[in-house]
């Protein structure tokens, strides 16, 4: 019996010790600076510059997962060939100590958005002109694998996750 107790009072510490513990680093800031560069502020204060992509323009919408584990953005080429506008066709996510995702079909980015508090991102693609290629997919964030993806336009029996994106 008192071998018993010893192992709950030994249980208990450890669970107090464990909960004493410093907080797990979070991201806390976010901003591109004027070479077009992000920077992830995490909660210690250090800074990460991550540089503009290769051939990339117009570096924009930086934004924070709700969990503040990951920051993500599209990355625009420019398409002087075919538009006056650059095309953004990449989405990047940083993860704290973890190596930088690249996703998408090479078709044009629309939009795109975190879910399930931070831990799965979904994005929607489509040719520049002619909605001819509507493509919507579901990433996990921490393994990059996907998870789901809908061709075409959505309907009523299309996933939850697909609602909500910007198809403009």
């Amino acid at each position: 019996m008192y071998f018993t107790g010893v192992r709950v009072a030994l249980f208990i510490a450890l669970m107090l010790l464990c909960g004493a513990s410093p907080k797990s680093k979070s991201i806390s800031k976010a901003y591109v600076d004027p070479s077009g560069a992000r920077h992830i502020v995490d909660s210690d204060g250090r800074d990460v510059k991550v540089p503009k992509e290769r051939g990339e323009v117009d570096p924009s919408d930086l934004v924070i997962a709700e969990d503040k584990q990951s920051a993500g953005w599209r990355v625009s080429y420019d398409n002087s060939c075919c538009t006056s506008y650059s095309i953004p066709q990449i989405l990047v996510i940083y993860r704290l100590k973890q190596p930088l995702l690249h996703l998408g079909n090479l078709q044009m980015l629309v939009s795109w958005k975190y879910l399930a508090g931070g831990k799965q991102v979904a994005f929607y693609t489509n040719t520049v002109h002619g909605d001819l290629a509507p493509h919507f997919s579901l990433y996990d964030v921490r393994t990059g694998r996907m998870l789901d993806q809908l061709d075409g336009h959505p309907s009523e029996t299309s996933p939850a996750w697909a609602d909500g994106l910007d198809q403009q």
